[in-house]
C-alpha cells in the first residue's frame, strides 16, 4: 500500500509542474526590426562590418517556436533553398529596398516543395539569432513548416 501511495504522490507532484508552452508566438517583422547595429572589425573580411545588437524583446524570442508571415524568395536557381522576406521580391533586401532585418534564412523541417517566387506564407519554426557569422543572415527559422 505504501508503494502505491509513493507512486501516486510522485505522479501528483510531477503533474503540478508547468510544462513549457510550445505554442508558437506570433511575431511581426516590426518586432524583428527593433535592433541596432554597431561597427566591428571582421578579421576574415579585413573590414569593419555592421553587427546586429538585438533588443531584449528579440533576445527573448531566441530558441523559441514562432510563427511569422512573409514572402518566399528562392536563393538558388535549383533545389529548394528559400528565404522568408517581409517584402515581395521587387522590394526586398536583395534589391536594396530593405534592411537585413527584413529577411530570414529557412531550414525546413522536411524537404521544402518548390514554391513560386513571392508566395505569401505563414511559417512556424524555431528562431535562431546570429550576431557572429557575417556570411549568414541575422535570423534563421529552423525546422520551418508551412501552416498557411
Amino acid at each position: 500500500m505504501t508503494k502505491i501511495f509513493y507512486v501516486f504522490s510522485l505522479l501528483l507532484l510531477l503533474s503540478s509542474f508547468k510544462v513549457a508552452d510550445q505554442t508558437p508566438l506570433n511575431v511581426e517583422w516590426e518586432t524583428l526590426a527593433n535592433l541596432d547595429f554597431k561597427k566591428k572589425w571582421n578579421e576574415e573580411y579585413k573590414m569593419n562590418m555592421e553587427i546586429p545588437v538585438f533588443s531584449n524583446d528579440i533576445k527573448k524570442l531566441a530558441g523559441k517556436p514562432i510563427s511569422i508571415a512573409g514572402f518566399l524568395i528562392p536563393i538558388t536557381t535549383y533545389g529548394n533553398e528559400y528565404v522568408l522576406s517581409q517584402n515581395p521580391y521587387a522590394g526586398c533586401y536583395f534589391c536594396g529596398n530593405a534592411g537585413i532585418e527584413s529577411v530570414m534564412d529557412l531550414n525546413f523541417k522536411n524537404n521544402a516543395i518548390r514554391y513560386k517566387l513571392d508566395k505569401y506564407v505563414v511559417l512556424q519554426g524555431t528562431l535562431q539569432l546570429n550576431d557572429k557569422d557575417a556570411s549568414k543572415f541575422i535570423y534563421t527559422l529552423n525546422n520551418a513548416v508551412e501552416v498557411k
